[in-house]
């Protein structure tokens, strides 16, 4: 740091390396959602009841680009019957890869159905020829199907979904309601028991992104990775639902929030710029989508179920389109790409950095504000960047200061002078007044305005000797 003496209109300042403000961290600033509302949203139905009455009852569905499955409930128990999506008089299918498909409906992805048979899980798919096999009850199949994630302990195994070769093994936390994992593609998120959230490329092995405490941590607190795909995960903590952006470009997002936070006893789903899932209020649960992004929300006329290990709902592949089981028992599905929000892969930043604070401090004069008794003293600007909704701010590339001063026996003061940085030692001349402002400037070009300007100068005065 130089010291130097404030004289018009040169002046000298310490060299600072003031870089870009970080990107918000999880658990700072979030943007609240506001989306605006509408009640329900319009579906068409995919299969009525009287469609499958011969199976049973339909309970529940699961949607793909290219298959539709059906849980139904009969005298015998559950099971699932599936037909070609594209083609409504297609025969409905009792079996794939060679198995029959008996138990409840889990979930299906591409062409790949998971199925809860009691002790043990059935995967079972259609790809070259079709095949099968059994794997745990803890087994989470991937957006994608290519991979399994399978809960081992306090570790999670991944497999490929047609053979139990174990590919990856990473550490995670189920303890207590701290839980959760999800595959997307070659990705692998996980929680550990201290909140932090881990994606690993399935293939290499490596660390992709890191978080710590994404959720509090404090009594009761919780954490459940509820979804993701190659770019989002998706999690539930108890202060509310929280989607993050692996790029960067977009703040950590609230979602689903009406007035109990997002519930946990459903999954949440993700497609391109919407969120699917149940949200909690004053007197119960709702099942809703929402463009997350600045989007509408559109409620889903889901039944209340009371069965918390099956989904409710389903999104297809390309997460367009949700499909759930109505009141009537027939499957509807709705078209979400007028909900759903555009993505975007680059940040927008139109707004100024604001100025925390500026402070001079000097040896002041007891009972004369503004007056010091030290000619030398030091000048502290603090500045954030606060970005635009929803974006992560572009930080903060550099802050100025700026000083007029007025002399002894002057009657106005000069022009005013800025200097580059945000703190500067500084030496005015005896009997001098000196008033200060400060401003930011961020990545993006924008420049904040003058304190001046909002009428926040402060000013110091120098004592004189004589």
């Amino acid at each position: 740091m130089f010291c130097t003496t404030l004289v018009r209109p040169a002046v000298t300042r310490r060299s600072l390396g003031f870089g870009a403000i970080s990107a918000v961290a999880l658990g700072g600033m979030v943007i609240a959602a506001g989306p605006a509302q509408a009640d329900p949203a319009p579906s068409t139905v995919l299969v009525t009841a009287g469609e499958v009455s011969t199976f049973g009852t339909p309970t529940e569905v699961a949607l793909t680009d290219h298959y539709l499955f059906v849980e139904v409930q009969s005298a015998s128990g559950p099971q699932v019957v599936w037909r070609d999506r594209a083609d409504p008089a297609a025969a409905w299918g009792t079996e794939l890869g060679g198995s029959p498909l008996v138990g409840e409906l889990v979930t299906a992805e591409t062409d790949v159905v998971q199925i809860d048979q009691g002790d043990t899980n059935l995967i079972a798919w259609a790809r070259e020829g079709g095949g099968s096999r059994s794997t745990s009850t803890s087994t989470t199949l991937g957006a994608g199907a290519q991979y399994l994630a399978l809960r081992q302990g306090s570790s999670v195994v991944v497999q490929p979904v047609t053979e139990p070769t174990d590919t990856l093994t990473v550490p995670a936390s189920f303890e207590g309601s701290s839980r959760g994992v999800a595959v997307a593609g070659d990705d692998v998120v996980v929680m550990d028991d201290q909140f932090t959230l881990t994606r690993y490329d399935i293939v290499t092995g490596g660390v992709l992104e890191q978080r710590p405490e994404v959720c509090s941590s404090d009594f009761n607190g919780f954490a459940v990775v509820d979804d993701a795909d190659e770019r989002f995960t998706m999690l539930s903590c108890r202060e509310g639902g929280l989607l993050l952006d692996l790029e960067g470009v977009y703040r950590d997002y609230e979602v689903l929030e009406r007035s109990g936070g997002a519930s946990t006893r459903v999954p949440v789903q993700l497609g391109p710029g919407v969120v699917v899932g149940e949200y909690a209020y004053d007197y119960g649960y709702g099942t809703a989508a929402e463009g997350v992004f600045g989007g509408v929300t559109r409620s889903l006329a889901v039944p209340s179920d009371t069965n918390t290990n099956l989904p409710e709902f389903d999104l297809d592949d390309a997460g367009t389109t949700v499909a759930y089981v109505d009141a009537a028992d027939d499957v509807r599905a709705v078209d979400l790409t007028s909900i759903a929000s555009p993505v975007a892969t680059e940040p927008t930043d139109t707004s100024a950095p604001w100025l925390n604070g500026l402070s001079i401090g000097a040896e002041w004069i007891s009972g004369m504000p503004e007056h010091a008794s030290d000619p030398d003293y030091t000048v502290t600007a603090s500045v954030s960047d606060s970005g635009d909704p929803y974006f992560r701010p572009s930080g903060v590339a550099r802050v100025e200061l700026r000083y007029r001063q007025k002399q002894v026996h002057e009657d106005t003061f000069g022009d005013y002078v800025v200097i580059p940085g945000d703190t500067a030692d500084v030496t005015s001349p005896q009997g001098s007044t000196t008033c200060w402002t400060a401003r930011g400037v961020d990545n993006a070009g924008n420049a904040g305005a003058w304190a001046a300007e909002s009428g926040s100068e402060q000013c110091i005065t120098i004592g004189r000797n004589d």
